[in-house]
């Protein structure tokens, strides 16, 4: 099995868990491994859930190619991210709560013990989809953080794995229902009570 089969088996395994979560839908959605100075990106107009060996596209790190033209409108994005951080996977979706979230607020900052012991504070930025100004904001934010917001777009997460960035995707979706919960219970009277160990 080379690399690109590699990658597509993976991406499949994960488009398809995001879709059942319902955290993409349609075409929306990327997902890239980084490979020494290239990267293996989503195409432009895949459907996560149902993704094709030719729906992966290799793409330089270095420079913006003519397969650039094929690949995922982020790709941009993915490319700042690995030039600036030191992460080898990188996952974009458009989890519901999460934007919801970010219409909001400034920044998110997880309720529950585990995130807010791992994530702490998830940065909320503006920019684009596929803009250099999303590229800048979104790799500058995750140089600092596990995870962004981007306000009215979707999550971007990074990590050494796949795997690693599909549960901070979880994590950060997971937050932001709790967060919405507990906005709506408090509305409705009752007294929120914060727990002494976060």
């Amino acid at each position: 099995m080379n690399l690109k089969e590699e990658c597509y088996r993976l991406f499949k395994i994960y488009g398809r868990k995001l879709s059942e979560k319902g955290y993409v839908a349609g075409h929306g959605g990327n997902i890239s491994i980084r490979s020494g100075d290239k990267m293996y990106i989503t195409r432009h107009g895949c459907t996560l859930e149902d993704i094709r060996l030719e729906d992966v596209i290799e793409v330089s790190l270095r420079e913006p190619t003519s397969f650039d033209a094929i690949s995922s409108t982020e790709t941009i994005v993915h490319r700042e991210i690995y030039r600036q951080t030191k992460n080898l996977a990188v996952m974009h979706v458009h989890s519901p709560y999460a934007i919801a979230i970010s219409f909001f607020h400034e920044k998110m900052e997880p309720i529950d013990a585990e995130a807010s012991h791992v994530l702490r504070v998830i940065p909320i930025v503006e920019g684009r989809a596929g803009s250099r100004e999303l590229a800048v904001n979104v790799a500058s934010a995750l140089k600092r953080h596990h995870a962004v917001i981007v306000r009215g777009h979707g999550t971007f997460t990074a990590a050494q794995t796949l795997e690693i960035a599909y549960r901070l995707t979880c994590m950060v979706e997971r937050s932001a229902q709790q967060i919405y919960l507990t906005e709506v219970l408090k509305r409705l009277g009752l007294n929120f009570i914060k727990p002494k160990e976060i």
